[in-house]
């Protein structure tokens, strides 16, 4: 019996690259003993409608919270290990994955990312922030207990336009810069101009995040609310998504840079 249960969320119909990176975590779970469970969109209907409200029609906003509470109610139902990994994460290094989410003695894992997007002259630039495309708790920890009444008080307390990434990378990120909380490098975050490069075999802003990076990852997330929009002049087809996942497959890294 798997004492570790790896759990995500997807709505319904997802395009073949994303069903890719669904099978990619499937099949990484089953080889590492894990246990997978995937839900759909009603897992948010554990967050109150008044709550759900404050977001403003950013279901992003609300999974961000949704997914705090579904960890929670499996850990007290006795799992010893529950791990979130976002739906447009793609694993192409299995086994460093699992080696990576051995918990430390605080009992949890953050997510590390290195961004890049354009600086003023068009030039790729890095910045580090923590996120909540992965998530790795042990029971009775204070950090999740924490994570999820901040949550719940920044939502409730925002009176204003929708911000992304509201209580995920912005509200970690800033806790992260006073108290350092324990992340990990393992799920590293494709932007746009990265997703761009990975297509083509290489490029600018592939070479800039490999060099800010500390560790190669083992699985990347693909930013699947930017599919099928342009930003940074990028436009992310299902082609080009399909293409960087072949990349990513092909070289097991994501160093391989023009």
């Amino acid at each position: 019996m798997p004492d570790t249960l790896v759990i995500q969320s997807h709505a319904p119909n997802p395009p073949a690259w994303l069903r890719a990176c669904l099978g990619s975590v499937a099949t990484w779970a089953a080889t590492a003993g894990f246990a997978h469970r995937v839900d759909g969109d009603d897992f948010l209907a554990r967050i109150p409608a008044e709550l759900r409200a404050r977001a403003h029609g950013r279901t992003q906003v609300v999974a961000d919270l949704a997914r705090l509470d579904w960890i929670a109610e499996l850990l007290a139902a006795g799992w010893q290990r529950v791990i979130w990994l976002d739906a447009d994460v793609i694993v192409f290094a299995p086994d460093r994955l699992t080696a990576a989410l051995t918990l430390p003695d605080s009992g949890y894992l953050f997510g590390r990312e290195v961004w890049i997007q354009p600086d003023a002259r068009g030039h790729p630039r890095a910045r580090r922030n923590l996120h909540n495309a992965l998530l790795a708790f042990q029971p009775d920890n204070p950090v999740l207990d924490f994570y999820r009444h901040a949550a719940r008080r920044v939502l409730a307390r925002h009176d204003g336009p929708p911000v992304p990434q509201l209580i995920g990378p912005k509200l970690l990120t800033a806790l992260d810069n006073m108290i350092q909380l324990d992340g990990t490098w393992a799920v590293g975050m494709a932007s746009p101009l990265v997703v761009r490069d990975l297509a083509a075999g290489g490029g600018p802003a592939l070479a800039c995040l490999h060099a800010a990076t500390p560790t190669p990852p083992a699985a990347m997330n693909l930013c699947a609310s930017y599919a099928g929009h342009t930003a940074d002049d990028v436009t992310l087809a299902p082609n080009v998504l399909e293409a960087a996942i072949a990349f990513l497959h092909r070289t097991g890294d994501h160093s391989v840079a023009k």
